[in-house]
């Protein structure tokens, strides 16, 4: 998926989750948050969907943040986590769903 892609499933995942939860979400976090799985674009050494397109990786990195922020962690998970699960799998592109576990790649259609 392309990044206006990423940034709109973000933003709506987000804002629809911060309603939901009656918090404020930061717009510009949102967007950040939904694009930062492809930082692995700008590292040469790690490709492209692998370890930073993990749920596992997701879940590790923001659970400081959702002990210390609670539900106003929540809007920036969610559209964290669309990302891969959303916009990668669900496309087809496929994901390294379960690195660091197994480097199997998974694909929402099979492919």
């Amino acid at each position: 998926m392309f990044a206006v892609g990423h940034l709109a499933l973000g933003y709506l995942s987000g804002k629809t989750s911060s309603k939901l939860l009656n918090v404020n979400a930061n717009i510009p976090l949102l967007f950040l948050a939904s694009t930062l799985p492809d930082i692995d674009l700008l590292i040469p050494s790690l490709e492209h969907r692998g370890p930073t397109h993990s749920p596992i990786v997701f879940c590790v990195l923001l659970l400081p943040a959702i002990i210390i922020y609670k539900k106003r962690a929540i809007p920036y998970f969610l559209a964290l986590a669309q990302h891969s699960l959303l916009g990668d799998y669900l496309t087809g592109e496929g994901v390294q769903m379960l690195w660091p576990l197994t480097s199997r790649w998974y694909s929402g259609t099979g492919i």
